[in-house]
């Protein structure tokens, strides 16, 4: 928990994965979750996998290239075991610009793509023209404008979230105060650039995963400890991590998001069960753990703006401990970290506030909900933590 509290991310710069990570230097490709064979992804995750590579080139198309991957002949592994994370499908190719943030106190490096919007968005499936020419603009126009930005001034991660969480974010379902907290930091003129990124009040989003991130992995690899490090969900399974257990997947089934918030239109047949690594921004104690920081981001999810205050009291009885410096705005303290010895005593398992895809590819969005990792996940964790 001291590792964690002292943790400071620093976003240095935006480089290609291949430039941060091993894996994507070697041709490969990364998903969102624990691990798992091509042939059991879920569609969306799928098609945003052909989709990457395809605009990679690794083929002439985006079925081509998928079955590249099933054959063996570009390697397949999760964000996390690559050293990052990705939002819902979570797929990142190696030219993919991606944050690069730094613990300067460890010298501890973590990396998460840029976050393309909402709606029709590869991370949710979609792969239509408009996805792939956004994709482009974001390589060739946006990682430049902000990579310059980030030489003249590091973004500090942590300042931004004790900013934004006191002004009413809660960093996962909403970051609009993050957002535009960002924007000013980095002092971008670029008329294109900062019409992006004030529109997009997702855009801190993916900030707040490697800040996550980061400050878990120097919270990691401490023997006997049960602080989580990590949340991620691949469509198909949920997977936790625990400080005292290294880099061991603990999993169980992932599934639908309940309540769930769906756009007209659409209903919860239409859903895909759980998705992504934002679960990480939980995992650190924030999103949906701090629904009391950010009662407008209650209805977003199909939560009752009324009850934030008894949800708020049940989440502090699994937490690792209480942030000594991120302040809600009524000052009451974040919780800091999970301890799956009390949510398996417990049985509390904690929520996370998450976008829904849509179950078929091409779609993209649908809605937002919550969602909870599988108590069995924190059983089999805790089980191998006593065989210790």
């Amino acid at each position: 928990m001291a590792r964690l509290a002292a943790a400071r991310p620093m976003v240095v710069d935006v480089v290609p994965a291949s430039e941060v990570s091993a894996h994507h230097a070697a041709g490969g490709v990364t998903h969102a979750g624990p691990p798992i064979e091509p042939e059991r992804m879920c569609a969306p995750m799928r098609a945003a996998l052909g989709s990457a590579l395809w605009l990679e080139g690794v083929a002439e198309t985006p079925a081509a290239a998928l079955a590249l991957v099933e054959d063996g002949q570009i390697p397949l592994t999760t964000n996390h075991d690559a050293g990052g994370v990705g939002p819902m499908a979570g797929v990142v190719n190696p030219g993919m610009p991606v944050w690069v943030a730094r613990d300067e106190a460890t010298g501890k490096v973590a990396w998460c793509p840029l976050n393309e919007g909402s709606g029709a968005v590869l991370r949710y499936g979609a792969d239509g023209p408009e996805v792939m020419e956004r994709l482009k603009w974001m390589r060739d126009v946006l990682a430049p404008e902000v990579r310059a930005a980030l030489a003249h001034s590091p973004l500090d991660l942590f300042e931004l979230h004790v900013q934004s969480i006191a002004l009413g974010d809660e960093a996962h379902h909403r970051t609009e105060q993050g957002t535009a907290l960002t924007l000013d930091a980095l002092g971008i003129e670029h008329p294109e650039v900062r019409a992006f990124i004030a529109g997009n009040g997702q855009f801190f989003l993916n900030l707040a995963m490697v800040f996550a991130k980061l400050a878990l992995d120097c919270a990691a690899d401490v023997p006997g400890s049960p602080v989580l490090t990590a949340i991620a969900r691949n469509g198909v399974e949920v997977g936790i991590r625990v400080s005292g257990l290294g880099d061991r997947w603990f999993v169980g089934p992932a599934a639908l998001p309940a309540p769930a918030k769906l756009f007209p239109g659409y209903t919860p047949a239409d859903m895909n069960p759980d998705l992504g690594d934002s679960a990480i921004v939980e995992t650190y104690g924030l999103g949906a753990l701090a629904v009391a920081a950010s009662p407008l981001s209650a209805p977003s999810v199909g939560l009752d703006v009324h009850a934030i205050d008894a949800i708020d009291a049940e989440l502090r009885a699994i937490a690792a401990g209480e942030s000594p410096d991120i302040r809600f705005p009524d000052g009451r303290a974040a919780i800091l970290g999970i301890d799956a010895r009390k949510v398996a005593a417990t049985r509390l398992s904690p929520p996370v506030h998450t976008g829904i895809a849509h179950k078929q590819p091409g779609i993209g969005q649908i809605g937002g909900g919550v969602t909870h990792p599988p108590l069995q996940a924190f059983d089999l964790a805790v089980a191998a933590l006593d065989a210790r």
